[in-house]
């Protein structure tokens, strides 16, 4: 997969795209679990109403972890996804820590 220097993505086939997509989306999911896990650490996840989860290929898709499981949430993890890979980042202050 070959990329100009410059950003420019025009110059990449389909293929390369979808790679490059994949690789991104990858990278951000490793990043939002690191930061849920130290926001975890520091006591900052607060309980909330809501949805709990979502779709990380269509954000409009949520889940607020009761009632019956949506079709997204059990493809996710047919594929190998994890609930904790599907969570809603609040990072919202908690008052009082």
């Amino acid at each position: 997969m070959s990329q100009k220097r410059d950003g420019d993505l025009t110059t990449l086939s389909m293929a390369d795209l979808l790679a490059l997509r994949d690789r991104v989306d990858a990278e951000i999911r490793s990043r939002r679990s690191h930061d849920d896990r130290a926001l975890r650490d520091r006591g900052g996840m607060i309980e909330r109403d809501g949805p709990r989860y979502v779709n990380p290929a269509n954000s409009a898709e949520t889940w607020s972890g009761r009632g019956r499981q949506p079709a997204w949430v059990a493809e996710a993890l047919e594929k190998g996804a994890t609930l904790e890979e599907l969570e809603v980042l609040d990072d919202r202050p908690v008052h009082g820590s």
